[in-house]
């Protein structure tokens, strides 16, 4: 909120969270450019009709991260039709995913961090859904460009899926597919690199050409984010392990559930949804998403080895900024293993019943018994988390 009530032609549009004079007289500033400043100007634009009223500008732009999350779901679903090549599947997956503790928890945290990330995320896997069901690859570039000016994530989703694009690719001897895996890998970092470059140059400028490169607020974050500049104290990898596995449990496993697991199997903890205690379930979601992943990848299946691989690659890459407790929303980017475990298991199940005599159809039922999951869900989290923080808000104030 800081950054986008400070953005203005004044300042070129210069991202920063504080400002003060020097000695002299000269306005200085502290920037904030580390990340692209179109989420920043889309929350500077919902407040605008709201100058003298700043629980009017929090709220419009609560409701702008609950939009984009809507939308993130919506495109999570339409990508999911396209794969599945069934509704219903698509709609359970989708409301399971989204019915998890940090979908539901984090979904109007007004940050360029969240709901503006993961509808960019999104946006890309729809890109690659279509891209694998209609060979459209101009609009995947497009929405990769897109993206990339609302958050970084999308190269944790791009990455793997010209990885594993180029290695299925390579071993079927397809020189077209290897070459469209290449450009879209070099269209992502070229344009990363403007849009970041462009930061910089700004960052610099604000700064009075005085700070060394890599002293510049952005450069050294991107640097300590991505591990080249390592934290004095060792990396503590198992806790780290046993926090990211802990995440995806709660990504994977919706709240309503997850709730009713902890208080009959933890009653002491119930306080503390997403203790240790999930943490083998999300080992066992692990491997099982990996089992119907990573395998002799299909065109069809390529989007969703690459989403479910996404979260992982995201982690891993920048353990030193993840693995912060208050980074808890880094949660929401695991959002991809639940939906390609749904998207792929549902139709098995389908299947297996199917042979077994089963007459029903599964997939419908799941569908509707996953829109009762999530609005129970829904309903549980205001009751425990958002009804008592907002009385406490409103004590304190």
């Amino acid at each position: 909120m800081a950054v986008a009530e400070n953005l203005s032609p004044e300042h070129s549009f210069l991202g920063f969270h504080e400002q003060w004079l020097d000695d002299d007289g000269r306005r200085r500033y502290v920037p904030y450019n580390r990340f692209p400043v179109l989420g920043h100007l889309l929350i500077k634009l919902v407040t605008l009709p709201f100058p003298d009223d700043g629980w009017a500008r929090l709220r419009a732009a609560r409701l702008l991260m609950l939009a984009l999350h809507a939308a993130a779901a919506a495109l999570a679903w339409l990508a999911l039709r396209r794969l599945a090549r069934d509704p219903w599947t698509a709609l359970a997956a989708t409301l399971l995913a989204f019915s998890s503790f940090h979908a539901l928890y984090f979904a109007d945290m007004v940050a360029t961090e969240g709901s503006v990330d993961l509808f960019g995320l999104l946006l890309v896997f729809h890109g690659m859904a279509v891209f694998a069901t209609e060979g459209r690859f101009g609009q995947l570039v497009a929405k990769t460009c897109g993206a990339l000016l609302l958050g970084w994530h999308v190269y944790a989703l791009v990455g793997p899926f010209v990885v594993l694009g180029l290695a299925s690719a390579w071993r079927r001897g397809d020189g077209r597919a290897v070459r469209r895996c290449l450009t879209l890998g070099a269209v992502a970092v070229l344009f990363g690199s403007v849009v970041l470059g462009t930061n910089v140059v700004r960052e610099y400028a604000a700064l009075g050409g005085e700070t060394p490169l890599a002293e510049l607020p952005s450069v050294r974050s991107a640097l300590e984010r991505t591990s080249i500049i390592s934290p004095r104290r060792a990396f503590d990898w198992p806790g780290f392990a046993e926090q990211q596995l802990s995440r995806i449990g709660l990504a994977s496993v919706p709240y309503a559930v997850g709730r009713f697991v902890v208080d009959v199997v933890d009653p002491p903890r119930a306080h503390q949804y997403g203790t240790p205690a999930l943490v083998a379930v999300s080992a066992l979601l692990v491997l099982a998403t990996l089992v119907l992943v990573v395998r002799p990848t299909t065109r069809h299946r390529l989007p969703l080895a690459a989403l479910a691989l996404s979260g992982p690659c995201w982690a891993v890459t920048l353990r030193n900024n993840v693995c912060v407790p208050v980074h808890e929303f880094e949660g929401m980017f695991y959002a991809g293993v639940p939906l390609a475990l749904f998207a792929l298991a549902l139709p098995r199940l389908d299947r297996l019943l199917g042979r077994a005599g089963v007459r029903r159809r599964v997939t419908v039922v799941t569908g509707a018994a996953a829109a009762a999951t999530f609005v129970l869900s829904g309903l549980i989290m205001a009751r425990t988390v958002h009804d008592p923080e907002r009385a406490e808000l409103e004590r304190t104030v």
